[in-house]
């Protein structure tokens, strides 16, 4: 499995940089480092990318000069390490590995949320029995109109958390677990 796992990472890094490296015909190219061709979309996606957390710096020619400066210093320095088989290490591919892992389970929560979130609604019953049950414990809660957001905001949270929950449960109970408690207890990180 992980022999599989890591084949298809090394596969798709592989396809990522051929495909980032090939300069067609008809893409016209920014810059080029050896025989890496850096196509407009390419830089426009990579400015869109810094204009997340520096805005002002690619507004202007010479922020998006410096900007480009910058990315072919990235890939020479990748090339350097590839020319080094720095790619084929045994840490960079668990690295590759495990960011590969949880940028899959990010994406996969973040799609089930979507759905749960979809599926959530809060009623005015619910949040006025939550209120009554709240004003028992703190007299000085305020009026309803005042926490009525906050208070559906976390009706809201609790539903759609139980529900990752359950989800999560039915995930499991679908699989085939086993653990080797013998092994286990063997283990020792010191």
């Amino acid at each position: 499995m992980r022999t599989t796992l890591l084949c298809i990472t090394i596969s798709v890094l592989a396809l990522f940089q051929i495909n980032c490296s090939q300069n067609s015909e008809n893409t016209e190219a920014v810059a080029q480092v050896n025989s890496y061709y850096m196509s407009v979309d390419d830089f426009k996606e990579d400015l869109k990318s810094l204009s997340l957390y520096r805005p002002a710096s690619v507004k202007t020619a010479e922020g998006r000069l410096n900007a480009l400066n910058d990315i072919l210093e990235k890939e020479i320095l990748l090339q350097e390490a590839q020319s080094l088989n720095l790619d084929k290490d045994e840490k960079f591919r668990k690295t590759i590995e495990n960011y590969w892992k949880q940028t899959l389970l990010i994406m996969l929560i973040e799609k089930k949320a979507k759905e749960i979130s979809d599926q959530v609604f809060v009623y005015d019953n619910e949040i006025q029995a939550y209120y009554k049950t709240l004003k028992q414990t703190n007299p000085d809660i305020g009026l309803l109109a005042e926490v009525r957001l906050e208070i559906k905001r976390i009706i809201r949270s609790e539903k759609e958390t139980a529900m990752m929950r359950k989800w999560i449960e039915e995930v499991k109970d679908k699989s085939y677990i086993k653990v080797n408690e013998d092994v286990l207890k063997r283990i020792n990180l010191d």
